[in-house]
């Protein structure tokens, strides 16, 4: 299990659909992490170890996130062999909190310690405890949320923010309400030295929440990277019906 290190400026991968393949392809390409999505993706409990054992072999540090702020699902996503994890759906300073608290053993935490994969395996470093915000809630409570003990990032969910605040997604592109918001976020994560990440459904996202001050990215999802290959390529070998066939991936959101 390798460490996983958010330093300024990493970019991560994302993968949604099950399979070790997938998992070994994406962590060869150099992502400074990649996250395995047992939320919106298609991942279950089953899928997830393989997956983990190949990202491990690649040398790229995996992080899960998990379905929801629950212990069960946390502690199962770390035994199986994950750097740390992803929760979602975070509102409250006491909803970070007990994401913290399930990620460390006591006296740390509340989490149950069971000798399985952690037994066989070295661990590099205490697992990593990432908490979005992605709800007006959240952002209301970011100074308090980002205050928490024990929490080592914040992660922002751009298109469920959008719709909390009652915009279209893509209010994440121009939209100087939206971009207000994020910046309230990313003011409350630098108060407290912690790393700031957000979801990223193409380059050029990347580099305008870059310029918003967010310090680490995952870029758009393995299901959404296929979908527009394959659009792009069909467009490219039927060009009567390219209008048709070069719509973006619809789905690729968090």
């Amino acid at each position: 299990m390798h460490a996983l290190e958010l330093s300024p400026d990493v970019v991560g991968g994302w993968l949604q659909l099950p399979g070790s393949a997938t998992a070994e392809l994406l962590g060869s390409v150099g992502f400074g992490f990649v996250c395995v999505d047992q939320q919106h993706g298609l991942i279950g409990d089953d899928a997830l170890l393989p997956m983990l054992q190949a990202l491990a072999a690649t040398a790229t540090p995996a992080v899960v996130r998990v379905a929801e702020n629950e212990p069960g699902a946390i502690g199962r996503a770390l035994d199986r062999g994950a750097a740390g994890v992803i929760v979602p759906m975070v509102d409250t300073a006491e909803d970070a909190a007990s994401a913290v608290s399930a990620c460390h053993h006591p006296p740390g935490g509340t989490r149950s310690y069971g000798p399985t994969r952690l037994a066989w395996t070295r661990t590099a470093a205490p697992p990593q405890c990432i908490v979005m915000i992605e709800t007006l809630a959240a952002v209301e409570a970011a100074p308090a949320i980002a205050a928490v003990d024990g929490l080592d990032a914040v992660f922002i969910g751009p298109w469920d923010l959008a719709l909390s605040a009652g915009v279209p997604p893509s209010a994440q592109l121009d939209d100087p309400g939206y971009e207000q918001l994020l910046r309230r976020v990313v003011a409350a994560c630098q108060e407290r030295g912690l790393p700031v990440g957000i979801y990223c459904a193409s380059p050029a996202h990347v580099h305008r929440f870059r310029g918003l001050g967010f310090t680490f990215f995952a870029l758009m999802s393995d299901a959404g990277m296929l979908h527009a290959a394959a659009t792009t390529h069909l467009a490219a070998a039927r060009k009567s019906a390219a209008a048709n066939v070069s719509r973006s991936w619809p789905f690729d959101s968090v």
